[in-house]
């Protein structure tokens, strides 16, 4: 019997050092790119993010720097709407509004603004390579205090814009 209280005992213990937000989070997840136009999904494939965030205590803002790969199709106008494979590596810090619904779930919204590195040849950095500004709305849920799901669209030259739907684990 002492062994089953202890147990409970320590697992609401866990369970509320778990509800408090961290300062300073980290998280690493794949991404789902979209782009727009007829030809615009057809060689889309999954990619990788990471994520800083710094929660701010007596504040509903965070600040979070992402880091991303993601492998899309661009549809190049002048190219008689071909569509190419797109790679590109996105370096973006934001600032985010925080709405926490409950102690296991909270809701944010933000907007972002940083530079990315799009080739649509092999490999980013490649011949071809080119720099862009990005501004990024997004929106995202924070599940469990672990499960991120975010959406974010990457506003850049014309060609370049997609939405990225984001899977995470919050560390």
């Amino acid at each position: 019997m002492k062994k089953i209280i202890l147990s409970v005992l320590a697992l609401g213990i866990c369970s509320f050092t778990f509800a408090q937000k961290k300062k300073v989070q980290f998280e690493v997840g794949i991404n789902y790119p979209l782009g727009f136009g007829e030809d615009a999904n057809k060689e889309n494939r999954v990619g990788i993010y990471f994520n800083g965030t710094r929660n701010f205590s007596e504040s509903p803002l965070s600040v979070k720097l992402r880091l991303s790969y993601e492998s899309y199709t661009v549809v190049m106008n002048q190219y008689a709407n071909s569509p190419f494979n797109g790679r590109s590596l996105s370096l973006i810090p934001s600032l985010n509004y925080n709405f926490p619904m409950s102690e296991k779930s909270s809701f944010y919204a933000g907007l972002g603004a940083g530079i990315s590195a799009d080739n649509m040849d092999a490999g980013v950095f490649n011949e071809g390579c080119e720099t862009h500004f990005v501004v990024a709305p997004q929106i995202g849920a924070e599940f469990f205090r672990h499960l991120n799901l975010s959406a974010q669209y990457n506003i850049t030259q014309k060609d370049f814009c997609r939405l990225m739907f984001s899977v995470g684990y919050v560390f």
